[in-house]
């Protein structure tokens, strides 16, 4: 009972401590918008930004910008914004200045923002522009964009501020950068966790600070962290292997330069990070990535949607199979999931040594592919696409199509979790026909009032969108303590409070193979509450309508509320312009 106290006491203080961050990838809008005349065949072309009554200015998605940032300001309350590069789509300077304009009303929130550059960033004049706008990649000291950086953005009289609205603010500590890129390239602490941002692109000097060189300052930063399992992650704008573009960190292929992917790899496993976080496709690409050899090295890697106007999706056959396969003998990606045609960004809960990733997206009404002419209104359209996460407390399990769920059966906290029945299977297949995977990955955690430890599954949905899970049976032993069993039953947490996980009568019995969905019961026995269900999420033992930690709902959406608009000089707008979002 002792050790049971000291775990439930740090329970309650992760859940108090944590905190998060967001994902925001490409966002890039058409300079023009062209229409063959078939007559002639000359074509017709037409500022794209017209089309959206001038709100993506300088070839920058600035409408989705806004009501994504809106968001984030309203409803998910994060200490900052990460961005993945291509701010615009425009390679010139314009395109950066409007991107870091924007970041102005995340400023006024005391929300930070750490970008790193894309390809559609390239080039020495938006080094050094990118420098000069994002000084924070050195310091951490937010809201310091020179005022004659800042851009109008348009003509629909839709824009922040254009200069520096509030005091300067700091996020982060630790700055450090390599030497062939510094400011470019960077790493920073924030509460225990490490970030790592890669830029592998042309500088104010006309060099490359290649990913290769940049490896040995890479370990140095993570090899420091405060422990194996402090979360660390580790951005850049190219995938190790993509879905849609050939190029990857290392080179012009996905199978580029095995030696030095090796070590990177090596060197994110050997100091305990998850995953790789990249954006360049336009599209959610979840998998997990083997390394160019017969080590057994493999890493996580998530390709993240962003707001863009143009949308891909995987090639067939994959960018693996037709760089790889040739080269190495072997496929060295397997698919998690894959979402296309939303637009998106991510949110990051961290709470200790738990992180959890939450895909929020809206639909851009395109069929897998496509470009838009316009941007839309997406504020009611908004819905989580996908959870996952992991844990130092528990453990990961990657199940292959039909494989049983028996192996994801674990104890912890004086705890057993057996899974009795279950087959892993998705309901569909990504674009290129390949099956889906599952990753997943367990939590276990102490509460109060609960009769067991409880235990969180993350990874088992069946498709994006749904909290849906193959259907299987679950058992969580009763804590020794609880003598009387009467009104117990396995616990599924929803929304801050318990309920029993299946419907109707709670039985007396062991499970039994045949039992349907929803049947649950009390091994009295076994001392063992047990039900068949179809959802992932934490389970425990205890008692229903039992009050879980209570905080804000991370999958609510609050109502839409004004934004604040400025004029030239700064001063606040009380009336939204006739063109507002």
């Amino acid at each position: 009972m002792f050790f049971w106290g000291i775990a439930l006491f740090f329970a309650w203080s992760w859940a108090n401590s944590s905190w998060s961050f967001a994902i925001m990838a490409d966002t890039q809008w058409a300079l023009q918008k062209c229409t063959l005349i078939e007559a002639t065949g000359d074509s017709l072309c037409v500022s794209a930004d017209s089309l959206s009554g001038y709100r993506n200015p300088n070839s920058v998605s600035v409408d989705f910008i806004h009501q994504i940032q809106e968001r984030l300001i309203l409803n998910h309350h994060v200490k900052f914004l990460v961005l993945l590069g291509d701010f615009g789509d425009a390679v010139d300077i314009k395109s950066v200045q409007t991107r870091a304009t924007w970041a102005q009303e995340l400023y006024d929130a005391k929300i930070g923002v750490f970008p790193v550059r894309g390809n559609h960033d390239e080039g020495p004049l938006n080094a050094r522009e990118f420098l000069k706008v994002f000084p924070q990649t050195r310091d951490g000291e937010m809201n310091k964009t020179p005022p004659e950086s800042m851009i109008w953005t348009d003509s629909a009289q839709i824009h922040p501020r254009l200069v520096p609205g509030s005091t300067p603010f700091t996020v982060g500590s630790n700055f450090s950068s390599p030497a062939c890129a510094p400011g470019r390239s960077y790493a920073f602490e924030e509460e225990g966790a490490s970030f790592v941002f890669i830029d592998i692109f042309m500088d104010e000097k006309l060099k490359y600070c290649e990913a290769k060189d940049q490896i040995t300052w890479i370990d140095s930063v993570l090899s420091a962290k405060p422990s194996k399992h402090s979360p660390a992650f580790v951005f850049s704008h190219k995938p190790l292997i993509g879905a849609c573009h050939d190029d990857n960190l290392f080179g012009p292929t996905a199978a580029s330069d095995s030696l030095n992917t090796v070590k990177f790899m090596e060197t994110l496993v050997r100091n305990g990070v998850r995953i790789y976080i990249a954006g360049h496709d336009h599209l959610l690409q979840h998998s997990i990535i083997d390394e160019p050899g017969d080590g057994g090295l493999w890493i996580q890697q998530a390709i993240f949607p962003g707001a863009s106007w143009k949308f891909y999706p995987s090639l067939y056959p994959t960018i693996d199979e037709k760089h790889n396969v040739p080269a190495y003998g072997k496929k060295r990606e397997i698919p998690l999931a894959q979402e296309l045609a939303y637009i998106g960004y991510q949110i990051v809960e961290i709470d200790g040594e738990r992180v959890e990733i939450t895909s929020w997206g809206a639909p851009t009404g395109l069929k897998y592919m496509g470009e838009l002419e316009k941007s839309e209104d997406m504020r009611e359209k908004w819905s989580v696409r996908r959870v996952f996460g992991w844990s130092s407390r528990g453990k990961e399990v990657l199940l292959a199509p039909n494989e049983s769920m028996s192996s994801l059966s674990d104890s912890s906290l004086g705890t057993q979790a057996n899974v009795l029945s279950g087959v892993w299977k998705a309901s569909n297949r990504d674009f290129s026909r390949r099956e889906f995977s599952a990753l997943v990955s367990t939590d276990w955690r102490r509460f109060p009032e609960l009769k067991s430890a409880s235990w969180t599954l993350w990874g088992l949905e069946k498709d994006n969108g749904t909290s849906e899970t193959p259907t299987f049976a679950l058992s969580m032993g009763i804590d020794s303590d609880a003598q009387n069993m009467e009104g117990l039953c396995l616990l599924h947490e929803r929304s801050g409070v318990w309920e029993c996980a299946g419907q109707g009568e709670i039985l007396q019995r062991a499970y039994q193979s045949g039992d349907a969905l929803g049947t649950q019961g009390i091994d009295p026995v076994s001392r063992e509450a047990w039900a068949v269900v179809n959802r992932g999420g934490t389970y425990a033992v205890g008692f229903h309508g039992t009050l879980g930690i209570q905080k804000k709902a991370k999958n609510s959406i609050v109502p839409f509320k004004k934004s604040y608009y400025y004029d030239l000089l700064g001063r606040q707008l009380h009336k939204i312009p006739r063109h507002s979002f």
